[in-house]
């Protein structure tokens, strides 16, 4: 599941200039349970490995981030955040779009490398900040 796909993305500076780019999301050579993402947009060619999408994704976040740089996609969202079950059964490819005091819920999945004009990519800290305050809201 969501191997040997490709996606069309928009990566949006700091100063609010864009450029398009592609993922290119693949197995392992060594061990096909890897998924191996690459982004390739005019900054060069970034690729990560990890045991899902979602987090290969952030890797590369990681390594725009300091050149002023995030994707636009819905994995790169503040308030989106996969489940373990996302994350193994569903190799990272969906996540939960999040809300302060809502329990996530199966309406609330998103495609991870979908894209949409709404989107306001944030940092991966600002992510992860945003799901622990999720975590710790009742719902």
């Amino acid at each position: 599941m969501g191997d040997n796909q490709e996606f069309e993305i928009e990566l949006v500076h700091q100063t609010q200039i864009t450029c398009a780019g592609k993922f290119r999301l693949t197995s392992g050579d060594d061990d096909p349970r890897r998924c191996v993402l690459t982004l390739e947009c005019p900054l060069g060619e970034f690729q990560a490995n990890d045991w899902n999408y979602f987090d290969a994704l952030c890797q590369i976040r990681e390594e725009l981030e300091p050149k002023g740089w995030r994707p636009r996609c819905y994995g790169a969202c503040e308030d989106v955040y996969p489940s373990n079950m996302c994350r193994d059964m569903g190799r990272g490819m969906v996540a939960y779009r999040n809300e302060i005091g809502r329990p996530a819920e199966q309406e609330h999945l998103v495609e991870t490398f979908a894209t949409s004009s709404e989107i306001r990519p944030a940092s991966v800290d600002q992510q992860r900040a945003f799901f622990q305050r999720w975590l710790r809201s009742p719902r």
